[in-house]
């Protein structure tokens, strides 16, 4: 390979590097921060100063960093279009450590949450607190069954991907997509609306408001990341990059949102159906 050819793909590589996302990923502490400040009251101005700081930087990742992402895809699906040997940028299993491992800190994150709920929680003599308002559990045992299809029709987009089934990949991952942004809708424009306007069961509303709003809300977030990786799984089914040999980046969304999909039913059965009360 000659020098120029070297300091071209250096140069590649080096577009390609970028330490943004490390610094977003950094920054969240300072938007869990200011999120605990506001819903406890305290240090207010604190608080709004961490959570627009945190979305100065996204701002900031958003415009210097998102405009290079195409020339970056482009940049990589040529690099694989050139080299002699067959390329499988997706091989199955070549995604698997770093999605395990990132599930790992996901599920290091939730499991810590239920640990200081449940430590918490161990102080009150009575559970739910007295004067604390029913927790109706209709439209989250909708919500269950919502998820619980979606994790059925991202595996049929897998299954579909193994077999060579383009258009059963496409038709899963739009499905599931809109089974998110129906569990979403409930959650936003039904259960909490009627939880803090009807019955003033607000994030405010002592340890057992602000428990339920960090988990399920914390909850939500994964949903709508989740939702927005599909999007872009449909985007790339539509230009056929699954194949039955080659469809790792399918893989790990369909494990990520299996994940998330488990979180719910932990949530579900803790806050709703009190299979944890003692």
């Amino acid at each position: 390979m000659s020098a120029e050819t070297n300091a071209h793909a250096a140069h590649e590589e080096h577009e390609e590097g970028s330490i943004w996302p490390a610094i977003v990923g950094l920054n969240t502490v300072a938007l869990i921060a200011g999120l605990i400040l506001l819903l406890k009251g305290i240090y207010t101005t604190v608080g709004l100063i961490l959570v627009f700081y945190f979305i100065a930087v996204v701002v900031v990742f958003v415009a210097f960093e998102v405009r290079q992402w195409q020339h970056v895809i482009s940049s990589f699906f040529e690099r694989l279009q050139k080299t002699p040997i067959p390329a499988e940028p997706e091989k199955i299993g070549s995604v698997g450590f770093p999605t395990a491992l990132f599930l790992l800190t996901e599920a290091a994150f939730f499991a810590s949450a239920f640990g200081a709920y449940f430590l918490i929680r161990s102080t009150f003599p009575v559970w739910p607190p007295p004067g604390a308002p029913h927790l109706e559990n209709f439209i989250p045992r909708i919500q269950t069954i919502i998820l619980l299809t979606s994790s059925v029709t991202i595996e049929l987009a897998v299954w579909s991907a193994k077999r060579g089934n383009n258009r059963g990949v496409l038709a899963g991952i739009l499905a599931t997509m809109v089974l998110g942004i129906v569990f979403m809708g409930l959650k936003l424009g039904i259960e909490w609306p009627r939880l803090i306007y009807e019955l003033g069961f607000t994030p405010a509303s002592g340890f057992y408001g602000s428990s339920f709003y960090i988990l399920t809300g914390v909850h939500g977030a994964h949903v709508v990341g989740g939702i927005i990786v599909l999007a872009i799984a449909a985007g790339r089914a539509k230009l056929g990059h699954f194949k039955p040999k080659s469809h790792g980046f399918l893989d790990a969304v369909s494990l990520y949102w299996n994940f998330v999909d488990l979180i719910w039913l932990m949530l579900f059965l803790i806050i709703w159906e009190g299979a944890f009360l003692w």
